[in-house]
């Protein structure tokens, strides 16, 4: 992460046109990468790419031979991508693509090319088999099918083990078309990462709301409104098993508690929400709309606090909720400096604008969602706020990784916010504390939660399921303080893996 696999691709592509092996060129990247592509292969090698994900962009798919297109663009215009051969194809987090079950990957493995680039700081995720589907994407066949892959080299039914005596050729194999770069093999010295977690006492209204308002979650995940009833009724066709009503339940419950954590104009926003589209809530709703309408948020007091002793400073701070980041940005233009917002409903040039002027230090504060937790480069701020906590552990490191990456000269200062006794302050002093979440490398951290299941939400849906069976805050603590305990047994065990991986693949 942070190493440079853009340049490293920039100069193996530059390489082919030199040679005269390549004309067509076609880019694919996580949306919120396209801008970063199109500036540093202009800036640093001199080639100019149109992005297919531009409003406005006149985009010639059978003719324009330098194109970048977002990983969903691609599945969703594949006929248009398809009806020529590529000369180049290169893949930015092509972990993505390690379904190979995936509309996206079946889509990737379709397109006509001579050359196919991928890219990942991530190939093992947390199976073999990831390597298998990057690897078969390349060099369709090199190692059989996926079955006989299976047989050959998985040790065990999860593929997480390699068999000793199949080793040496899986490795022989791969470094045919792999190269790995280590941070620890660069020589490069990275800047320290400070955490802080800071938490401030609910006032008693705020307090009384929290409490009502995990009262009515655990109302909504027992189905005690009759939600599923009503999401079938507006679709009669629709069947929804029992596994399938509880993970929407669940799924709904974490959507809601993210409102409710994130401030009381965006608890009043879903509330509203939920009271059109569920009226058996109404009752319940109205109450927690009229008590939300009396808080004052102490994270907003906390944020304060902090940015009182960092006047001087850049800063980003990421929340989960636009009208959240919203109030953020009012409150900081009248108290403190110039701040924007980085939200998912921007255009790539209102997006793009907004960066620039960051980047120049003409705004001193940005706020996003985790819209901005991917791909951007913003070394020129060492400062950066979790104002809303998010339950997935990757996401917090994404977060980071956008200020701390290579060509950051400073330290650089993370400030975790929380609500004292709140499901959030226990995740962050017991959770996370134990499993030393700010320190552990982004694919170590990936390889210990997929033990806890399978799945992106997975430690998201046990964070909730326990806040919505537990009868009190104490249950709640002790409950994390288990989970804590399996992830940290888990985070040991992979220190073997790691010897593993590095087996497989160096």
């Amino acid at each position: 992460v942070g190493l440079g696999k853009t340049i490293e691709a920039g100069l193996i592509m530059k390489e082919l046109i030199l040679r005269g092996e390549v004309n067509s060129i076609l880019i694919v990247s996580p949306k919120s990468l396209l801008s970063q592509w199109k500036a540093e292969m202009d800036e640093k090698f001199g080639e100019t790419f149109f992005i297919a994900n531009y409003p406005g962009e006149r985009v010639n798919f059978k003719n324009d031979n330098r194109l970048i297109c977002s990983h969903s663009l691609l599945v969703r215009k594949f006929e248009e991508f398809s009806k020529r051969t590529w000369d180049l194809i290169v893949v930015d987090e092509a972990h993505a693509f390690r379904n190979t079950h995936s509309k996206g990957r079946t889509c990737l493995g379709g397109l006509r090319k001579n050359h196919l680039l991928m890219l990942t700081a991530t190939p093992l995720c947390n199976k073999l088999t990831d390597i298998y589907s990057i690897a078969d994407l390349i060099h369709p066949g090199v190692l059989d099918s996926e079955r006989a892959f299976i047989s050959r080299f998985a040790e065990d039914s999860k593929s997480r083990v390699v068999k000793e005596e199949a080793a040496l050729l899986l490795r022989r194999t791969l470094q045919d078309m792999m190269c790995r770069t280590r941070r620890e093999q660069t020589g490069i010295p990275f800047t320290k990462r400070i955490v802080e977690s800071r938490t401030l006492e609910a006032n008693p209204l705020e307090r009384e709301f929290i409490d009502q308002a995990t009262l009515y979650l655990q109302a909504v995940s027992q189905n005690k409104f009759k939600t599923i009833e009503t999401l079938m009724a507006e679709n009669p066709n629709r069947k929804i098993s029992g596994p399938q009503s509880h993970a929407i339940l669940v799924f709904q419950a974490i959507t809601l508690h993210q409102s409710f954590s994130s401030s009381p104009e965006a608890a009043i926003e879903s509330l509203k929400r939920r009271q059109q589209r569920f009226p058996l809530e109404t009752q319940d709703t109205d109450k927690l709309i009229e008590m939300a309408k009396k808080v004052k948020s102490a994270k907003i007091d906390l944020l304060r606090n902090i940015l009182k002793q960092t006047r001087q400073e850049q800063a980003l701070i990421f929340c989960l909720r636009k009208i959240t980041a919203h109030k953020l940005k009012d409150m900081l233009n009248q108290e403190f400096g110039r701040a924007e917002v980085y939200l998912g409903n921007m255009n790539q040039v209102e997006r793009d604008k907004v960066i620039e002027a960051f980047k120049k230090g003409d705004i001193q504060y940005l706020i996003a969602t985790d819209a901005a937790a991917e791909g951007l480069n913003l070394q020129n701020c060492a400062l950066m706020f979790n104002y809303d906590l998010h339950w997935n552990p990757m996401k917090i490191e994404q977060r980071i990784g956008r200020i701390h990456r290579f060509k950051q000269d400073r330290d650089v200062t993370i400030f975790n916010l929380a609500v004292k006794d709140t499901v959030d302050d226990y995740v962050l002093h017991i959770l996370y504390q134990k499993i030393e979440l700010f320190t552990m490398t982004v694919g170590k951290m990936e390889t210990v939660l997929a033990e806890l299941k399978e799945g992106d939400q997975d430690i998201q849906k046990t964070i909730a399921e326990i806040l919505l069976r537990s009868n009190s805050r104490i249950d709640i603590q002790k409950e994390l303080e288990k989970l804590a305990d399996n992830l940290n047994k888990t985070r040991n065990s992979q220190e073997l893996a790691e010897q593993f991986t590095q087996g497989v693949i160096d």
